[in-house]
C-alpha cells in the first residue's frame, strides 16, 4: 500500500506543480489572459485561450504520470510499468493537475466579457475538465512505452519553442490590441506567430511541419533502438493528437467571419495525418542489417 500511496502522492504533486507552473509563466508575461473583453474583432480569441487552458491540463496530467512511473521503475528494478501503475499515475495525475488547472483557470474566467450568448466560467470549466479527461485518455497509452513517449515531450519541446519565438516576436513588435498595451497580441498554440509571416500559411503548416520532423526523428532512433514496429508506427501522431485534441476542445471558433482560430485547427488536424503517416512508414519498411 506504501508503494501505491507514493504513486498517487508523487503523480498529484508533479502534475499540480506542472500546471500551475504552465499558467504562472503565461500569466506573468500577459501571454494568456481570460480577465478581459472578447469583443467584435477579437472574439475567436476566447476559443484560443481555452485551447492553451486545454492543453496545459493534458500536460498536466502526463507529466505527473510520467513521473510516477520514472519513481515506480526506480523503485522496483523493473524496466517496465504495468497498467496499474499507468492507472494510478493517471488518477493521481489528473486530481493534482485539476487541483491546480482549474482555480487558475475559472477564478480569472469569471471577469471574461464574451461577445456571445454562453457563460464564460462554464465553458472554462468544460475545457479544462475536458482537457483533463484528454490528458488521462493519452496517460493510460503513452506513459512507459518509450516511442510513443518520447514523440510526445519531443513535440510538446517544440510546441513551447514555436510560443516562445511568437512571443518574443509580439514584444518585440509591441503587437497589442488594446491602446493602453495591457496585453500582446495571443499565440496560438503550435503556431509559428511571426509577423514577418502571412497568417493563413503560418496556422496551416506549423504543426504539419513540427509533427513531420519529430515523427522522423523519433521514428528513426526508435527504428535503430528495434522498438516495437506498432509503437513506431503510432507514434507520429502522439504529439501532435494531444495539440489536436485542445484545438477541438477549444472550438474552431466563435466567430465564422475570422478564421484565425480555423486555421490553426485544420493545421492541427493535418498534423496528426502527417505525424503518423511518416511514422507508420518508417516502421513498415523493411529492416536491412546495418541499415536504420
Amino acid at each position: 500500500m506504501r508503494f501505491w500511496g507514493k504513486l498517487l502522492a508523487a503523480s498529484f504533486g508533479m502534475a499540480a506543480l506542472v500546471a500551475a507552473a504552465q499558467f504562472g509563466v503565461v500569466y506573468g508575461l500577459n501571454a494568456l489572459r481570460l480577465d478581459r473583453e472578447f469583443l467584435s474583432g477579437a472574439d475567436n480569441e476566447w476559443n484560443l485561450q481555452l485551447t492553451w487552458a486545454a492543453w496545459f491540463a493534458a500536460l498536466a496530467v502526463l507529466a505527473g504520470a510520467t513521473y510516477a512511473a520514472s519513481l515506480a521503475v526506480a523503485q522496483s528494478g523493473r524496466s517496465r510499468v504495468g497498467a496499474g501503475v499507468r492507472a494510478v499515475g493517471g488518477i493521481g495525475a489528473t486530481l493534482g493537475a485539476a487541483a491546480a488547472s482549474v482555480p487558475l483557470t475559472l477564478q480569472p474566467a469569471r471577469l471574461a466579457r464574451v461577445n456571445a450568448s454562453f457563460d464564460p466560467e462554464l465553458t472554462a470549466a468544460i475545457a479544462v475538465g475536458a482537457g483533463l479527461v484528454a490528458g488521462l485518455l493519452v496517460t493510460l497509452l503513452v506513459v512507459a512505452r518509450k516511442p510513443l513517449s518520447t514523440n510526445l515531450w519531443v513535440c510538446t519541446g517544440g510546441v513551447w519553442l514555436l510560443a516562445a519565438a511568437s512571443f518574443v516576436d509580439s514584444a518585440q513588435f509591441g503587437r497589442n490590441r488594446d491602446a493602453l498595451a495591457e496585453y500582446y497580441d495571443p499565440m496560438r498554440l503550435g503556431v509559428l506567430d511571426l509577423s514577418a509571416l502571412e497568417p493563413i500559411p503560418r496556422a496551416t503548416f506549423s504543426m504539419p511541419v513540427l509533427a513531420l520532423l519529430t515523427a522522423l526523428v523519433c521514428g528513426l532512433v526508435a527504428r535503430h533502438q528495434g522498438r516495437s514496429r506498432l509503437w513506431i508506427a503510432l507514434s507520429g501522431a502522439i504529439g501532435p493528437l494531444l495539440v489536436a485534441m485542445a484545438y477541438v476542445i477549444g472550438g474552431p471558433g466563435v466567430s465564422r467571419a475570422l478564421t484565425d482560430q480555423a486555421d490553426a485547427y485544420l493545421g492541427a488536424m493535418i498534423a496528426v495525418v502527417v505525424g503518423l503517416a511518416v511514422s507508420s512508414i518508417i516502421a513498415l519498411a523493411p529492416r536491412r542489417p546495418g541499415v536504420l
